[in-house]
C-alpha cells in the first residue's frame, strides 16, 4: 500500500502545482488588461495608451461603431522607419470591408465625418490600381470570417508616424476608418466603399511620442 499512496501523493502535488501556475497566469493576463484601461477620447473612440515596442512607441486605440460598441483595436508603431499599423476586429458581420487612414483624429458619431477625408499629403487620387493613386492612407480591405473576427497588419514604407514634413500623426492626429463595403482600389475618392461604420483615433498632439 506504500507505493500507491506515494503515487497518489505525487499526483496531488503535481496537480496543485499546475493549478497554482494557471492561477498565476490568469492574474498576469488580468494585470495586462488593467494596464491598458481605456480613456475616452472624442466620444465614439477611446485611446488605450502606449507601450515601448521595437524601435519606438506603440499606441493602441479602440475601434468603435457609431453607437459606441467596441468592435476591435488598432495599434501603430515605428519599426526602423516603417510605420506598422495593426487592426484586429471582433463581433462584426461576416464580409469584406474597406479600411483607410483619415486625416483627422476625431471620431464623432453618427457618421464620423469629423475624421475628414483620407490622409493624402501628396494630393493623389484614391486606389492602388488608380494610375493617379494612391492616397497615403489607402489600406487593403479587411475580411471578417464567420466567427465575426479578422485582422490586417500593414507595413507602410516611406510613411512617417511622427516627425518630418508630413507625419501621419500630426497636430490633429489621424483616424482609422472601416467602411460598410469593400474598397475597389480604384474609384476616387474612397473606392465605392460606402458609409463609415467604425472609427478609431490613432493619435493627436504629442501623445505617444517615440522614444
Amino acid at each position: 500500500m506504500i507505493r500507491p499512496l506515494l503515487l497518489i501523493t505525487a499526483c496531488a502535488a503535481t496537480l496543485a502545482a499546475c493549478q497554482a501556475q494557471q492561477e498565476e497566469d490568469a492574474r498576469d493576463v488580468l494585470n495586462m488588461e488593467n494596464d491598458a484601461q481605456a480613456v475616452p477620447v472624442n466620444g465614439a473612440a477611446e485611446t488605450m495608451g502606449t507601450s515601448t515596442t521595437g524601435t519606438g512607441m506603440m499606441q493602441a486605440a479602440e475601434l468603435r461603431t457609431a453607437d459606441g460598441r467596441q468592435v476591435g483595436t488598432v495599434s501603430t508603431r515605428d519599426e526602423g522607419g516603417v510605420t506598422v499599423l495593426t487592426v484586429a476586429v471582433q463581433g462584426m458581420p461576416q464580409g469584406t470591408y474597406g479600411m483607410h487612414v483619415h486625416a483627422v483624429g476625431k471620431c464623432e458619431s453618427p457618421k464620423f465625418e469629423s475624421a475628414g477625408a483620407h490622409w493624402n499629403p501628396e494630393n493623389r487620387q484614391h486606389g492602388t490600381t488608380n494610375p493617379q493613386g494612391a492616397h497615403a492612407g489607402d489600406l487593403e480591405n479587411i475580411t471578417v470570417g464567420q466567427a465575426g473576427s479578422g485582422g490586417v497588419t500593414a507595413n507602410l514604407r516611406n510613411v512617417a508616424l511622427r516627425g518630418g514634413m508630413t507625419p501621419m500623426l500630426d497636430e490633429d492626429g489621424a483616424a482609422l476608418m472601416i467602411h460598410a463595403k469593400a474598397d475597389d482600389y480604384r474609384t476616387d475618392p474612397s473606392g465605392n466603399s460606402g458609409d463609415r461604420i467604425a472609427c478609431a483615433v490613432l493619435g493627436a498632439g504629442g501623445a505617444g511620442t517615440e522614444s
